[in-house]
C-alpha cells in the first residue's frame, strides 16, 4: 500500500516474512533482544522500553503503525501519526468477565486495573486511530476514552478476489474453519451437529482439537490444518458456513465464506451479526441458545434456503476487499495530514 515507504518492526522474525518484504528491527541491544526472544511479560517490557524513542522513526513526516505495542512511542510534535489497532487489550476491557470463574479472581482484577492505569496515557498520542470494525471503534471510545471523531473504521483486507462460487460445486456438508481455541466456541457447533445429524467438516487446528474430537459424533469430521487451495475448495463446496466466535472484532473466515458465495450461519454478536443479512445471505443464532439455536438455524436454512444467489453473496463480500482497504487507508492518511496542519491562517498570505 505504501510501497516506497520503509518498513520497521519492533521484533523481527525472518522465518515468517514474505519474500517481497524487507523490514528493519527497531528494538535492538543485547538485553532487549533477549527479552523479545523470551516472550511473555519480558517481551512486553522490551516493547515498552524500545518503542518510546524508536529513533529511526523520528525523521519521517508521516507514520502509520499497526498493533498496540507502537502506542508506547512518543512522537515529535510535528509528526503526523495514524495508528491502526486491532483490539483494546480485550482481557482488561470487554472480556474482563472471563476472570469470574478464576480462583485468583481478586488478584487478576487488581492486575487488570493496574494495566489499564499504566496503559491509559498511551492512547492519546496518535492523531488518528484506525480500527477494523464499528465494534472496535465502540471499544476504543469506551475503554480508552478516545474521542469518536478521532477514530476511523477501515475493514481489514480480505483477498475476496481469490475466492469464487465456481471453485467447487456445492456438496452435502456444512463447514466451520478457524483456530480451534476456546474463544471460537467450536464445541457449541459440534454439539449442535451431533443433535441435528447433518454432516459437519471442522477445518483448522489448535489446543481444543482433542477435546472437540472426543465429544463429536460420526457425522462430524476433522480436517485439521488445510492449505489455501484446500480452504478455497472447502469454502466453495459447503452448503453453509457456521461461525460461533465470541464477540469477534471482525472475523476473516466468515467473509472468505461469503466471497465464495457460501451462506453464513453466524452468531448474533460482534461484527459477525453484520456479516449476516437474515434470509438473504444466511441466518443468525443466539449465544444464549447454543446448541439448540444453531440446530434451529440449520433447519431453517434446510427448509427455506436464502434469497441471494451465490454471485450476489460474493458481491456483498467485496466491501471488505484488499482494494477497498487500500483506498480507505490512503483516504484516512491524507485527511489526517490535512487536519493536523498547524500553520496559522495568516501565515500563507505573508510568506
Amino acid at each position: 500500500m505504501f510501497s516506497d515507504a520503509p518498513f520497521y518492526v519492533g521484533y523481527r522474525d525472518a522465518n515468517i516474512e514474505p519474500d517481497d518484504i524487507e523490514s528493519t528491527q527497531l528494538i535492538t541491544g543485547r538485553f532487549l533482544e533477549r527479552a523479545l526472544e523470551r516472550g511473555g511479560i519480558a517481551r512486553q517490557f522490551a516493547h515498552l522500553l524500545g518503542w518510546q524513542l524508536a529513533e529511526p522513526l523520528r525523521e519521517y513526516d508521516v507514520l502509520v503503525t499497526s498493533g498496540n505495542e507502537p502506542l508506547f512511542y512518543v512522537p515529535p510534535d510535528d509528526q503526523v501519526w495514524v495508528a491502526y489497532i486491532h483490539h483494546t487489550n480485550r482481557r482488561q476491557s470487554d472480556q474482563i468477565a472471563e476472570v469470574a470463574s478464576s480462583r485468583v479472581r481478586p488478584l487478576k482484577l487488581l492486575l487488570y486495573y493496574a494495566m489499564r492505569v499504566a496503559y491509559d496515557h498511551n492512547t492519546h498520542k496518535p492523531d488518528r486511530f484506525v480500527v477494523n470494525s464499528e465494534i472496535v471503534k465502540r471499544r476504543v471510545v469506551r475503554y480508552w476514552g478516545v474521542p469518536e471523531e478521532k477514530v476511523a473504521v477501515v475493514y481489514p483486507p480480505v483477498a475476496t478476489d481469490e475466492y469464487s462460487p465456481t471453485e467447487e460445486p456445492t456438496g452435502d456438508y456444512y463447514l466451520t474453519l478457524s483456530r480451534l481455541d476456546w474463544h471460537k466456541d467450536i464445541d457449541g457447533i459440534v454439539r449442535a451437529f451431533n443433535e441435528s445429524g447433518h454432516r459437519l467438516v471442522v477445518a483448522g487446528d489448535g489446543p481444543e482439537r482433542d477435546r472437540l474430537e472426543s465429544i463429536a459424533d460420526e457425522n462430524v469430521e476433522f480436517a485439521g490444518f488445510v492449505s489455501e487451495a484446500q480452504k478455497r475448495e472447502l469454502l466453495a463446496g459447503a452448503k453453509a458456513f457456521v461461525f460461533n466466535g465470541r464477540d469477534e472484532d471482525f472475523g476473516i473466515a466468515p467473509v472468505e465464506a461469503l466471497a465464495s458465495g457460501t451462506p453464513l450461519l453466524g452468531v448474533k454478536e460482534g461484527m459477525t451479526q453484520y456479516h449476516v443479512v437474515p434470509g438473504k445471505n444466511g441466518y443468525h443464532h443466539s449465544r444464549s441458545g447454543v446448541p439448540q439455536s444453531i440446530v434451529d438455524s440449520v433447519e431453517r436454512f434446510e427448509s427455506q434456503g436464502v434469497s441471494w444467489a451465490p454471485d450476489r453473496i460474493a458481491e456483498f463480500a467485496d466491501r471488505f476487499s484488499v482494494s477497498a482497504f487500500h483506498d480507505r487507508v490512503h483516504e484516512v492518511v491524507e485527511q489526517t495530514i490535512d487536519e493536523t496542519d498547524v500553520e496559522p491562517d495568516w501565515y500563507a498570505d505573508l510568506a
